[in-house]
């Protein structure tokens, strides 16, 4: 992150090289995440093959039949019978996984990281930036506010004119 205006104080170039090391770490962090996404991506296509498969069978007996001519493994066998019983739901409703977990954990550390970067690059402004940065931000908050209510209060007239054309 290149700045073409000097700062003189030390504190502000400080906090500037904490922003620049948090920028560092969120494209590090970003490249893991997108890594995690594809081994999920993985793990649901082989779920979805697993599921296809039992869903071959058109019967429990017939995946039994397939475990004791040992066409599966016990395994195989536990978990097509899970996939046959509970269909789809087994599908949609599995237990997370560790990839699940950890780019859960890695997007709630990259949060926090883009918000310390933004705080650092906050702290190396003069206060009249700060001020003027505050104000900024207020204003758009409030912006945003207004149409957020805008957009409610458009989807309540049109789910009221719904409920009008269905009486």
């Amino acid at each position: 992150m290149s700045r073409k205006q000097k700062y003189l104080s030390s504190e502000a170039h400080g906090y500037l090289l904490e922003a620049d090391a948090c920028a560092l770490l969120v494209k590090e962090l970003e490249r893991v995440c997108a890594k995690l996404q594809r081994r999920i991506d993985k793990e649901a296509a082989a779920r979805q093959a697993d599921f296809d498969a039992a869903m071959e069978y058109h019967s429990e007996n017939e995946i039994q039949d397939a475990y004791g001519w040992e066409l599966i493994t016990e395994a195989q066998y536990y978990a097509y019978l899970d996939v046959f019983r509970r269909g789809q739901q087994a599908l949609e409703e599995h237990t997370p996984t560790v990839s699940e977990m950890a780019l859960s954990i890695t997007k709630r550390v990259l949060h926090d990281l883009e918000s310390d970067q933004r705080e650092f690059a906050f702290c190396a402004l003069t206060p009249e930036q700060q001020t003027a940065e505050l104000l900024r931000a207020e204003q758009s908050r409030k912006e945003w506010k207004a149409r957020i209510a805008q957009l409610r209060e458009q989807q309540g007239r049109i789910i009221t004119g719904e409920s009008e054309n269905d009486t």
